[in-house]
């Protein structure tokens, strides 16, 4: 084990622990005030966010553009700072914070235990949120993992994950795994907005194209299995909105690939509606329109 990895994991752990003692709202609070020391001190890739955020809204003045940026600091702070203190999170909290929108006509979906997949993105408190999915579908979900760099670190968040009942896939046997998952009826959690390869499809994402993965609708379409959408909004007070909406797979063109693209686009024309109302909730940290 290299030695980085350990000092990372103690500075990471001390966070935990003192984000035990001052309980979750305090965390939360916490959360946005270091926000203004990394915009003014520390701006880490505060010029992506910015640039990403002029072209998503071009007729925004720089100075909303610039209180945006701190925002959104703001709100991936509160993310992070959220999962770190998961382990020490009661279902109670959780059940209680998270307000389900659509649930019933969701569960008629996929009653009877009928496979689905989840399809959200980097958007309010996806970490929060995500946790919870076995807790608020009453069964088993798989959600989909990158492993983080550091062992100790990444070990620490997938059990965090866990904790409520879901079960996680990492990337790298995750096709496999997914396939078999929804053939034995299971509920898979995914992102789907990240950015796709240079040579692959572009979509329409804020007026602009931009390359996304079709892998998610790939596999819908192979194994007919239901989308749900979902964006997890962050209210005044850190409880959540749980917005979910059945994939419509209606009036889709004739060629394969053109079905992938439609049904990618409809996806992320959802997830653009909701960071439309809430900019500052989106991970706006990668170059989204790299290439």
């Amino acid at each position: 084990m290299r030695t980085k990895y350990k000092i990372e994991f103690f500075i990471f752990n001390s966070f935990v622990s003192l984000f035990r003692i001052i309980g979750l709202r305090r965390t939360r609070i916490s959360a946005k005030y270091l926000a203004y020391l990394l915009y003014y001190l520390i701006p880490v890739r505060k010029k992506v966010v910015s640039d990403n955020l002029k072209i998503a809204l071009p007729n925004r003045a720089d100075s909303e553009i610039n209180k945006l940026t701190l925002l959104t600091y703001q709100n991936i702070l509160i993310t992070f700072f959220e999962m770190m203190y998961l382990p020490s999170v009661t279902k109670e909290v959780v059940q209680s914070s998270i307000a389900v929108e659509n649930l019933g006509s969701i569960n008629k979906l996929i009653h009877n235990n009928k496979a689905a997949i989840l399809l959200t993105g980097h958007f309010g408190g996806w970490e929060f949120c995500m946790s919870a999915l076995s807790l608020k579908f009453g069964r088993e979900c798989s959600v989909l993992a990158q492993p983080q760099s550091n062992p100790l670190v990444s070990d620490f968040v997938m059990s965090a994950r866990g904790k409520f009942g879901n079960k996680i896939i990492l990337s790298g046997i995750s096709v496999r795994k997914i396939y078999e998952t929804i053939k034995n009826g299971g509920m898979i959690g995914v992102a789907g907005d990240q950015r796709g390869h240079y040579e692959g499809p572009r979509f329409i994402f804020f007026g602009k194209p931009t390359a996304l993965y079709t892998g998610t609708a790939s596999i819908a379409l192979k194994m007919n299995c239901p989308v749900i959408m979902a964006a997890f909004e962050r209210q005044r007070d850190f409880n959540y909105i749980m917005h979910l909406e059945e994939l419509n797979f209606e009036n889709l063109p004739d060629e394969h690939e053109e079905k992938l693209r439609e049904l990618t686009q409809r996806y992320i024309s959802f997830l653009e509606k909701h960071i439309r109302k809430n900019p500052e909730q989106y991970f706006w940290m990668h170059k989204i329109w790299k290439y």
